[in-house]
């Protein structure tokens, strides 16, 4: 098979324009125009109010590709494309060669009539996706409602396409078009592997791998074919037909390597080869079946020495199940994602594209992003429906760290119609997407949307035809999704949206069986007491703003607008109640700020705050709970949102505090109803007994060591328990509460963060202006200061992370942490010396 790649630089123009821009694929019209100097960069001030324009428009992206005789005498040539957003015309010499309607899909085209030796044009008009929204949404036969956003375009549910394109609650309006995935042509005169599907049957240290093979025959005949992995090799021959076969090879492979999860053991990976030829009589007959057990080795590549067509993927050997089972209490049911025969906790949060214009991103920004996750211990990943099933290298990277993916459909917050045309290309989405991504160890679940049925139980419930729109949405996500995913993929749970109970076709709202989204501390503006009176089976969805570093909001608003409440602050602002919400909950909590820099500060310590009470206490109820992944990893353009991490892949507070809290080993107190008491609880992630020390000293801010005590405490494996219970008065005495706090160490892991407890407000707090001392030795920071620090943020103008950061310091205290700056400098020392900064939550007033 011959391969001639169409990436790289085409043409590009407006349809009503004869001039031509240069343009770049993979990649899309926004980003074409930004690098042609066509338009301003929609991300700064409110440029992207004025370039709806974009949206609306048709586009001509043009390439021209020169072929040879012995390309175009093959038996078939096709144009491959893996992705085009999203309404599009294909053109070859002014021929229509195809149409394509579905960014999430892969289109194939035959094209060998329409070429000819030599130069050949290929031509693609992407007609405006906003124009195709409006028009099929009001040519409807009833209104099928989505939910609105401050800036954004209508119809977005007509149209398979991102739905984040379109405009959210944190992301602009950018419906770009392009292609923006590989596009190349094929040709070949014999069978080629489109995909490969495995099925892993564990008995003690064996596995039985059945590889199911798509093979696109360009005629009839018989095929040989052979299979590699892990040192085990086999080999048949199948009798295929003209067009699409599926053909099942099986290895029995000996005592491989497990994979796991992050946090639970290794990640290794195998390679598995798939090859065939069109010359059965070219193996011998004693080569069949032979294995690694004897000491003898028979590979794919010399079974086949010549063969026709080869692929490679990875694969990971696993059990993975999600164990739903009643609890005995009530109508319960458990919620549990078990990997090779242990529970584990699912730590995580919730993925969203990238970038707004996909044109910028890179594999390197999956890995940054993907490492960021490892280093605060998560194991979950969760792809969020209203964006973009992700490129190939996100999967191998979680793949390859241990992060377990739940995979939505790209369905969210809005009904969806249910015509046979929007239901046949579902169909060919979903059977793509799920061929192509399931030898992917790191997929865990595949859901089928996100909120569409929380729409239909709440926001939605008074529509007209309600009982249509229910009716609809059965027939899309279980009739279509749900028998197609059935169909390719036996060996993962489909589940039919987020949240959702499972048991029912309408049901999202249940606690105790299957997940949930809480949001009303947000929404609702309550105290962060509120998460500890929820007790979920499984929560993938929640969350708290803040606002990204000044140097984020700095390269895209000017000086004059970095004010919580300025237009332009306001337009990077997507929750219409968002800034206000930030603000009342810091009135509550804090001293208010003078400063800008100790606004955006305090907003993120906020933001920490509300998810350390959250995640502490859902943890605390493990096994009853099993799973917290919040809202959200990342951003796509710089904006105030829920994210731990700000666009350009800087941490805020919350990514710290997640690495703490999300520790394999956690230390955690709370207060009892009555503030009386403090209980103590250690939640192990681990697959070990935990055995070790608890010691709970008494301070007061200044310096003062006021009381303490120590316990002996166990926790057994995989568990969590209330190891210690302390009377708050006993260990204070006579000193008043806003002028003391208590600290918590466990002894028996180095993994484990200290506890604290403090028993006013923050903004009560009587604190000291503690004196710091600051040593610097190559990449370590030691900080010590005379009196309690709250909230310490070390800083540097420097590319990297801290190993630590937005920690308390008790008094007297040595508190050393570690800079790993992405590109190291020569002088290192000297600038972290020379241009280190800090701030403290008593520093703010």
């Amino acid at each position: 098979m011959r391969i001639e790649s169409l990436n790289g630089s085409w043409k590009l123009r407006q349809s009503d324009t004869d001039r031509w821009l240069d343009a770049s694929v993979p990649g899309g019209v926004y980003t074409d125009l930004l690098n042609a100097g066509e338009i301003p960069d929609p991300y700064d001030d409110d440029n992207e109010l004025d370039l709806q324009w974009v949206g609306t428009s048709d586009w001509v992206y043009r390439h021209t590709v020169t072929l040879d005789d012995d390309f175009l005498d093959e038996e078939r040539v096709r144009l491959r494309c893996a992705g085009l957003d999203t309404i599009a015309t294909v053109r070859i010499n002014g021929t229509v060669v195809g149409e394509a309607a579905n960014m999430h899909r892969k289109y194939e085209f035959d094209v060998g009539d329409a070429l000819t030796p030599g130069e050949n044009q290929v031509e693609i008009t992407f007609h405006s996706p906003v124009e195709y929204s409006v028009r099929h949404s009001e040519n409807h036969g009833y209104q099928v409602p989505t939910l609105r956003y401050p800036v954004d375009q209508p119809g977005r549910n007509f149209i398979r396409k991102a739905q984040c394109h379109y405009g959210w609650d944190w992301g602009p309006c950018l419906p770009t078009s392009g292609i923006w995935r590989d596009i190349d042509l094929l040709a070949y005169s014999e069978p080629r592997i489109e995909y490969t599907k495995t099925v892993q049957d564990h008995d003690g240290n064996s596995v039985s791998l059945d590889v199911t093979v798509g093979l696109d025959a360009p005629a009839d005949g018989d095929v040989l074919l052979a299979a590699e992995v892990a040192n085990t090799a086999t080999h048949k021959v199948v009798d295929v037909v003209e067009g699409h076969n599926e053909v099942t090879i099986t290895l029995d492979v000996s005592d491989p390597d497990l994979w796991w999860p992050n946090g639970y053991g290794d990640q290794p990976l195998y390679d598995l080869i798939i090859a065939v030829d069109t010359k059965p009589e070219s193996v011998a007959d004693d080569t069949d079946a032979v294995t690694a057990d004897g000491g003898v080795t028979t590979a794919a590549s010399s079974l086949l020495p010549d063969p026709a067509h080869e692929t490679s993927t990875r694969i990971g050997f696993r059990e993975l199940e999600l164990v739903r089972e009643p609890d005995g209490e009530g109508d319960g049911e458990s919620f549990t994602f078990e990997v090779n025969g242990v529970s584990v906790f699912a730590k995580g949060a919730n993925w969203i594209p990238a970038d707004a214009l996909y044109g910028r991103i890179t594999r390197d920004r999956y890995e940054s992003l993907l490492d960021s996750a490892i280093e605060a211990n998560m194991n979950m990943i969760r792809v969020w429906g209203g964006g973009y099933y992700e490129r190939d290298g996100f999967y191998e990277a979680c793949d390859e760290r241990g992060l377990l993916v739940w995979q939505d459909f790209m369905f969210a917050c809005a009904l969806y119609p249910s015509d046979d045309d929007y239901l046949a290309s579902v169909e060919e989405e979903v059977r793509y997407q799920v061929r192509r991504l399931a030898d992917h160890p790191s997929i865990a679940l595949w859901c089928g949307n996100n909120e569409v049925e929380m729409g239909l139980e709440s926001w939605f419930d008074d529509a007209d035809e309600l009982e249509q729109l229910k009716e609809d949405y059965e027939t899309l996500f279980y009739d279509v999704i749900g028998d197609t995913v059935a169909e390719e993929d036996e060996t993962r749970t489909y589940w039919p949206g987020s949240p959702s109970s499972g048991t029912g076709r309408q049901d999202p709202y249940p606690a105790n069986k299957g997940d949930i989204h809480y949001w009303d501390v947000w929404h609702d503006g309550a105290d962060f007491e509120e998460y500890e009176t929820v007790e979920p089976r499984f929560v993938s969805e929640f969350g708290y703003q803040s606002f990204p570093s000044v140097d984020a909001l700095s390269s895209v608003l000017p000086d004059n607008e970095l004010n919580p409440t300025a237009p332009l602050m306001e337009h990077h602002q997507r929750h219409e109640e968002g800034n206000r919400t930030i603000l009342q909950r810091m009135a509550a909590l804090f001293r208010i700020p003078f400063s800008f820099a100790d606004f955006v500060y305090l907003s993120q310590v906020q933001q920490g705050l509300a998810m350390k009470v959250a995640i502490e206490h859902w943890r605390r109820l493990k096994p009853d709970c099993m799973g917290t992944l919040y809202w959200q990893l990342n951003d796509l353009w710089p904006c105030a949102s829920w994210s731990s991490i700000e666009y350009g892949g800087d941490w805020k507070a919350l990514q710290h505090v997640s690495r703490r809290i999300y520790a394999p080993v956690l230390l955690s107190t709370t207060m009892t109803d009555d503030g009386d008491e403090v209980e103590i609880w250690l939640t192990n992630d681990e697959r070990d007994h935990l055995k070790g020390n608890v010691a709970v000293e008494a301070y007061t801010f200044d310096g003062e060591r006021i009381d303490g005590t120590d316990e002996r405490v166990s926790v057994a494996a995989l568990d969590s328990a209330r190891v210690a219970t302390v009377n708050a008065d006993r260990l204070l005495g006579d000193i008043p509460r806003e002028e003391a706090f208590l600290r918590v160490t466990f002894d028996g892991s180095d993994e484990t963060y200290p506890a604290f407890t403090f028993f006013e407000e923050y903004k009560h707090l009587e604190l000291p202006e503690p004196n710091f001392d600051v040593a610097v030795d190559r990449n370590e920071v030691t900080i010590k200061a005379d009196a309690a620090a709250l909230f310490v943020e070390l800083n540097v103008p420097l590319d990297g992370q801290f190993s630590d950061n937005y920690f308390h310091l008790t008094p007297g205290e040595e508190q050393r942490v570690a800079f790993n700056a992405a590109d190291p400098p020569d002088d290192l020392e000297r600038r972290l010396t020379e241009e280190l900064s800090l701030n403290h939550l008593r520093a703010t007033y």
